[in-house]
């Protein structure tokens, strides 16, 4: 049945009216915290003291902390170097479905490597995997999540970078779309413990071998500099019934606090670094760092943050080659910047529905080899795949 344009229309109104009112409350939020931030702009010691008496008191503290800058720094991007290699990892994959006729998994990472100033085209790899039968289970006998899919995902991402590591010619840069630090809830699980603690044995792989490691994140909307700003605001009685959830600057990004700093192409703010629990766990070397990268072109500013580990955050020439290579690589696509190279690495990944179908038939042949009894597609599915516009799988 189509959608109901009437009923849609009767909501306008109000949905508007709701809409204003929240715009005009955060913007005076966000006029707020700008002034905070000017005010704090060099007190950075009083900033990280007031980190260190809120961790004590606020469970699953997430903020930002300051490192050596201003808080309203901007620093130019420098030329870019005459040759640099770039390498790009992104993932898809096929979730295991109680719908289908089989159980299965596949994460399918593309790969693609350029030589920036070489005048040679990008090389492009592809890693398909099947997961093991056995992982598709939990020990309550359910099926993973589709979150706990993703989380092996973005583990394969950088496992693929690092086998390619080695062959590089220096300097050289990795990236992947989305943040650096893990995500998954709850994060108290044993599956989420050791897939953490692989995840940084391969950062630490590609530290040693000199590989700078890049998390890009495209129109973020992250609040970790706010938080900080509210946090230092509060007193200890304040900080015990503090509540993510009712934030006196909640709806105010970071990139709403930069961007009025950010007005040329490739300026960078100051940098720094994620406070959590979970980035606790990073060490030093690894501990995940960011700040905001106007990648858009003259007139026409757009923001992305970029997330680096520590061993990269503390060397500034490092730094400014990401800056560079990021603001050319996101020139490439126009005036939608986005880096070329990690939407070609996208393009790779993606998984077809015909692709989906063949690795089904393929796992159903194999069982049927075996003696294995195949179910039926719940017919909820099999309604769904008749619709022939379709070309991934849902």
């Amino acid at each position: 049945m189509p959608v109901n344009l009437l009923d849609i229309q009767r909501k306008l109104k109000n949905f508007g009216a709701q809409a204003n009112a929240r715009h005009q409350a955060i913007t005076h939020r966000q006029q707020e915290l700008i002034n905070l931030m000017e005010g704090y702009a060099t007190r950075l010691d009083e900033l990280r003291e007031g980190v260190d008496r809120a961790a004590s008191q606020v469970p699953n503290l997430r903020c930002a902390v300051p490192q050596d800058e201003a808080l309203n720094l901007v620093t130019p991007k420098p030329d870019l170097p005459q040759k640099v290699t770039v390498l790009a990892a992104d993932g898809s994959q096929i979730n295991p479905s109680r719908h289908a006729r089989v159980a299965f998994c596949v994460i399918n990472v593309g790969v693609v490597k350029l030589v920036c100033g070489s005048g040679k085209a990008p090389e492009i790899y592809t890693q398909s995997h099947l997961l093991d039968y056995d992982s598709l289970f939990q020990p309550s006998g359910w099926m993973i999540s589709e979150s706990m899919v993703a989380l092996k995902r973005d583990l394969r991402e950088r496992e693929a970078l690092a086998e390619f590591a080695g062959e590089l010619e220096p300097p050289a840069i990795s990236m992947t779309d989305g943040p650096l630090e893990l995500f998954q809830e709850p994060q108290e699980s044993a599956e989420f413990a050791h897939t953490l603690d692989h995840y940084l044995e391969v950062l630490e792989r590609l530290r040693e071998l000199g590989l700078m490691t890049v998390g890009y994140v495209d129109k973020p909307g992250s609040d970790l500099i706010g938080r900080l700003l509210e946090l230092v605001q509060l007193s200890d009685d304040d900080l015990r019934d503090y509540n993510h959830q009712g934030r006196r600057f909640s709806g105010v990004s970071d990139a709403a606090l930069v961007q009025d700093l950010l007005i040329t192409p490739g300026d960078r703010s100051a940098i720094f670094t994620i406070y959590s629990r979970t980035a606790l766990r990073f060490g030093k070397d690894l501990m995940p760092h960011f700040f905001y990268l106007n990648v858009g072109q003259p007139g026409k500013p757009h923001l992305a943050r970029v997330e680096i580990p520590g061993w990269v955050a503390r060397d500034r020439e490092k730094v400014g080659l990401l800056q560079a290579v990021l603001a050319e690589q996101a020139a490439i696509l126009g005036t939608r910047p986005y880096p070329y190279i990690l939407h070609r690495a996208h393009e790779v990944a993606v998984v077809t529905m015909p692709e989906h179908q063949h690795v089904e038939e393929m796992i159903v042949a194999e069982f049927d080899r075996r003696g294995i009894p195949v179910d039926e597609k719940s017919y909820k599915q099999y309604h769904k795949d008749l619709d022939t516009k379709k070309t991934r799988y849902q």
